[in-house]
């Protein structure tokens, strides 16, 4: 099931500003997890909640951000508010900046797109186990 709210129950925060990657990554996790998706840096913030045991986040959430910080900028605030939460960094793009400073700040993995889903359902099981 895919949520544009608060989840009730152990979610998934999928955060993407590219409505058909935001889509078909959820339909894709859907089968075994309840999705709350957001396509900004505000509404993530907004659908945070303590139901939430992982979060998948694309580093850029705007093509106007070319500096790549919004997703960076989402990971800070999380860590500082949700510290046990994993998340998984995502990015299209080749910016090892953006990949160093998500590592340093806590990201648990940085994937880049397109995403083997197989290998993310597989990281997604192991990061929930611990």
């Amino acid at each position: 099931m895919i949520l544009v709210g608060k989840c009730m129950e152990m979610c998934l925060l999928i955060v993407d500003d590219v409505p058909e990657y935001l889509n078909s990554l959820s339909r894709a996790l859907s089968g075994a997890h309840m999705i709350v998706a957001a396509h900004n840096l505000d509404e993530a913030k907004e659908r945070m909640s303590e139901t939430i045991k992982l979060a998948l986040v694309d580093v850029r959430l705007s093509e106007e951000d070319t500096s790549n910080r919004d997703g960076i900028l989402f990971l800070a605030w999380l860590k500082e508010h949700y510290p046990g939460v994993p998340v998984i960094m995502m990015s299209a793009y080749q910016d090892f900046e953006a990949t160093k400073n998500a590592l340093n700040l806590g990201a648990a993995h940085y994937l880049k797109k397109p995403i083997d889903l197989r290998q993310l359902k597989e990281l997604i099981g192991s990061l929930l186990k611990d």
